[in-house]
């Protein structure tokens, strides 16, 4: 498998789209993120009313 199609896979295992509140979502987007030791990481965006979310690639790194 290459390693795109390993941070693919990592990235839609975490996607789930899901309401916490009614003023925040979580999981719309996923993100994976490739460190030079090869570890791959991952993280979902965060969105609240008041536009003061997180990106999915912020919440990876």
């Amino acid at each position: 498998m290459s390693i795109w199609s390993e941070m693919y896979r990592k990235a839609k295992q975490v996607q789930n789209s899901r309401t916490i509140s009614p003023f925040i979502e979580a999981g719309g987007v996923a993100a994976a993120i490739l460190t030079a030791n090869n570890h791959i990481f991952v993280g979902v965006c965060i969105d609240t009313s008041s536009s003061l979310g997180m990106c999915a690639e912020r919440n990876a790194i």
